[in-house]
């Protein structure tokens, strides 16, 4: 194995990580600035448990592969692409598209219909939800602009899933009722 440590995961899947544009440091950099800031009860320790951090991996239509991160631990937001907000818990979301529609899904346990806010316009949606209990938000900007009107949204049993029919051109924002 020449100079790497066996117990030395860095650096046994460092090229792995780099391959699928992962980058561990601040991935470990970003855990362990919020376990410091738990333990020292900094203003970033707000957020109550339980702690969610994950991401999801698949491969896109032109055939790189994309992570999204997920979950309610502090982090950076100066960072091109985010979509959460302080204090709120991102949820597991699914993003996919063909030739006619946008397909999204936003994994919500513990929410009721009614607490669900989305709106949508031609080229973003932004879902909040706050109850008791739980607070999620997300904001996903579209790749190409959508019909507003064509939104169809269902929730069942903690999964909401959104459709929208692609357009050219622009429509005026709306929320959207879910069924």
């Amino acid at each position: 194995m020449g100079d790497k440590k066996n117990d030395d995961w860095d650096d046994i899947f460092d090229d792995l990580y780099n391959e699928f544009g992962f980058d561990m440091k601040r991935i470990n950099n970003e855990i362990a600035r919020f376990w410091e800031s738990v333990m020292n009860g900094t203003d970033t320790s707000k957020i109550m448990g339980p702690y969610v951090y994950g991401f999801t991996y698949k491969v896109g239509p032109d055939g790189k592969p994309s992570f999204q991160e997920f979950g309610n631990m502090p982090r950076n937001r100066s960072r091109v692409g985010e979509s959460a907000k302080e204090g709120y818990r991102e949820p597991l979301t699914d993003i996919n598209e063909d030739d006619k529609n946008v397909y999204i899904t936003y994994e919500l346990p513990g929410v009721d219909k009614s607490d669900i806010k989305l709106t949508i316009n031609d080229n973003n949606m932004e879902l909040s939800v706050e109850n008791a209990s739980r607070k999620y938000y997300k904001n996903v900007d579209f790749s190409n602009p959508v019909n507003v009107n064509s939104a169809v949204a269902k929730f069942t049993n903690g999964v909401l899933d959104v459709t929208l029919e692609k357009v050219k051109g622009k429509s005026s924002g709306k929320t959207v009722k879910i069924d």
